[in-house]
């Protein structure tokens, strides 16, 4: 192609036709211009449809992730909500201090090691963050290109790291808590839990053993901290289940228009 322009320059110089040779040399410079602009269109448009196609692939990465985790977290508040609602049940009879109501545990055993199991239990969702992890590893946040997405991706990853700062204190609490039952919590179990554990089914349905339990001031004290612990900690699970639903939901509309 360069060739055969080059020739018609050339008979154009030497047939004097200088006003034909200006206007054909701009002619093509025209065209190599526009040639050049295509090419870079096109190779625009290639990498654009790349990019594009990376991040349809994260984004059905991310909400696999994500519907995992909403499932884990709502599973958690669940189990964690009746961690709760026994926790009550307990701190109210320790405040109560009823004789007849220590009897009746002690003729219950099964309620009362309920009680004492559920109650005294420790709840934590496990949300799925390898797509997300594996996004910010490799420097591709920005193939993501809805930037309230972006945003909500980045603060879910701060609140659970966050949410989770009083492990610790509560595996803590649960240690003394649990220590304060060794010397009974065995004789009260119920027998489903000690045939599944291989041990023989429980020799006594009665035990004296609810109101020295229920008098222990200290244990209900740490139980009662326990408590707001876990209370507090439900409240930034519900939080990370909102953010949860927010990113299913904009990733979806992303999908959807892809």
């Amino acid at each position: 192609m360069l060739k055969i322009f080059g020739k018609i320059r050339l008979k154009m110089l030497n047939e004097n036709k200088t006003s034909k040779y200006i206007k054909y040399a701009l002619g093509e410079v025209i065209l190599v211009v526009i040639g050049i602009l295509i090419a870079l269109q096109i190779n625009t448009w290639n990498e654009n449809r790349k990019a594009s196609n990376e991040e349809t692939k994260i984004l059905n990465a991310l909400q696999a992730d994500f519907k995992v985790s909403k499932e884990r977290i709502e599973e958690t508040m669940s189990w964690q909500q009746k961690v709760l609602d026994y926790g009550t049940i307990l701190l109210n009879i320790h405040e109560r201090a009823d004789e007849k109501e220590f009897e009746y545990f002690d003729t219950h055993l099964d309620s009362l090691d309920n009680l004492i199991s559920f109650g005294t239990t420790w709840y934590r969702a496990e949300p799925v963050t390898g797509a997300y992890n594996a996004l910010i590893s490799a420097g591709k946040v920005d193939l993501i290109k809805n930037e309230k997405l972006r945003h909500l991706l980045a603060q879910f990853s701060a609140d659970l790291v966050s949410g989770f700062e009083d492990q610790q204190s509560a595996m803590d609490l649960l240690t003394i808590l649990h220590n304060d039952v060794s010397g009974f919590i065995l004789k009260i179990t119920g027998n489903q839990y000690r045939k599944r554990d291989g041990l023989n089914p429980r020799q006594q349905d009665t035990l004296i053993v609810s109101k020295q339990y229920f008098s222990k001031n200290s244990y209900f004290g740490n139980l009662h901290t326990k408590y707001i612990i876990e209370n507090n900690r439900i409240y930034r699970q519900k939080s990370l289940l909102g953010q949860t639903n927010s990113i299913i939901k904009i990733i979806e509309q992303e999908l959807s228009q892809k």
